[in-house]
């Protein structure tokens, strides 16, 4: 391999040690290439590596050998907290990586993938939001008081964990608010092809999920300031399957059927010793974050079906529908906030202009099933709303073995309103995307 390509192999990995996902379910991630990135429907993919993440049947149509594959998708997004007529952002420039191995012969073949296939990824308003705004509030309505823990303990059944308070009458100031949430995944699995038609595919995914919060600000009632700090760290891991089968009635139609299970994830509370003892740690609690405790937020199960349609000899269509069962995930104390199940459905083209260079093109709606009187503070953090998506892309094959992806994407989510809370926010977002990916084909 050339020197210039292993650099860029390098650079690609590099990049993606502080990583965000984005787009699919309230949860779930969808986002794992530079294809995607450049069409937004891989459902019934065949043609790439990434295949072994959206349709992993479908990888049989390869050439034989060893594929290996990675992608970086460098973003920058705006996510606004509207209240009080004052908009609060943040505005971070992050990457996301992902990889794919395959090893195929002429009947069977080995895959496996990392991705990133949950959580909000990371976010960091050095202003506040409007949780630090709630809190604020709450503690000037004496809820962080003796009175206000008694009365949550009566309710709750639960205990302080110290009896640190807040007085009345004060206001909150140099607010922040950071998060940071990933499910990094590792799956692996066989293909095996039945006949010219029909190729099926099972495989065993591992789930390990870090989320960090850091929420502090400084607290002033009668000319007293105290430090506030409400700072936590969860991890949880569990095992899923993930099973396909591709189905090829005709040399110029393709169809791609995936289905993921879920992964049970009881997430284990770690609430940091600058938080433990102090009022802070009492805000947690209310929040329903204890130090040594765990919570369920089970990565709900994924089923996607897509569509390759060659119509004319260099112009496909590649529709692709996803559904989330987060319905059927096990959420602890949100178990009822999803009013439905969140879905995504997309549209790609891909035209050949010759045999070594591909123009492809994409839209996708998101329609999310939580609103937003149902977040909870991931949700507040990095709001999942629904979603108007575009791309464009490239594809141009250098050699024989070495295939590069370009992708550019902008998400533009609809702002949505809770009027529940006291004062109104409204959430928005949008963002914008590019993505590389090099595939390399050994043998």
């Amino acid at each position: 391999m050339k020197a210039w390509l292993k650099f860029l192999c390098i650079a690609v990995l590099t990049w993606g040690l502080a990583t965000p996902a984005f787009g699919g379910g309230v949860d779930n991630k969808q986002n794992f290439s530079a294809a995607y990135a450049g069409s937004l429907s891989r459902n019934a993919a065949t043609d790439g590596a990434d295949a072994a993440a959206y349709n992993p049947a479908g990888i049989m149509y390869l050439k034989n050998g060893l594929t290996l594959s990675v992608d970086a998708q460098p973003f920058t997004f705006d996510y606004d907290h509207t209240f009080n007529g004052e908009t609060r952002t943040a505005s971070p420039w992050l990457v996301t990586p992902t990889g794919f191995g395959i090893y195929k012969s002429d009947r069977w073949a080995v895959f496996s993938g990392f991705t990133i296939n949950g959580g909000g990824g990371e976010t960091e308003y050095d202003n506040g939001n409007i949780i630090t705004e709630n809190i604020g509030n709450a503690a000037a309505r004496g809820t962080f008081t003796d009175a206000g823990y008694s009365q949550y303990e009566a309710a709750t059944g639960t205990t302080r964990p110290n009896n640190n308070q807040l007085a009345p009458n004060g206001t909150l100031s140099n607010e922040y608010a950071y998060a940071k949430s990933f499910d990094y995944t590792f799956t692996t699995g066989v293909s095996y092809k039945v006949n010219a038609i029909l190729s099926l595919s099972a495989g065993a995914r591992y789930v390990w999920t870090d989320k960090e919060v850091d929420i502090h600000g400084t607290y002033t009632s009668g000319g007293t300031d105290t430090s506030v700090l409400g700072k936590y760290d969860q991890e949880a891991d569990g095992f899923g399957g993930v099973f396909g089968v591709n189905i090829r009635p005709a040399e110029t139609l393709n169809i791609g059927i995936r289905y993921e299970t879920k992964v049970k994830l009881d997430w284990e509370t770690t609430v940091d010793p600058g938080s433990r003892g102090t009022v802070g740690e009492n805000i947690l609690w209310m929040n329903g974050r204890v130090h040594g405790e765990s919570y369920a937020r089970d990565l709900p199960a994924v089923f996607g079906i897509g569509l390759e349609w060659q119509v004319l000899p260099k112009l496909s269509i590649n529709p692709s529908y996803t559904h989330y069962f987060e319905k059927d995930a096990d959420w602890g104390s949100q178990n009822d906030v999803v009013d439905k199940n969140s879905y995504d459905l997309a549209l790609g083209l891909q035209y050949d202009v010759t045999d070594n260079w591909a123009l492809t093109a994409g839209y996708m709606y998101i329609g999310i099933g939580m609103s937003p009187d149902d977040y909870g503070i991931i949700e507040q953090m990095s709001p999942p709303l629904d979603c108007h998506a575009f791309a464009l892309g490239t594809k141009y094959r250098m050699t024989e073995r070495l295939l590069l992806t370009f992708g550019l994407t902008g998400y533009f989510y609809q702002a949505d309103t809770d009027f529940s809370n006291d004062p109104d926010v409204t959430y928005d977002k949008e963002l914008y995307s590019g993505a590389i990916g090099i595939q390399y084909r050994f043998l």
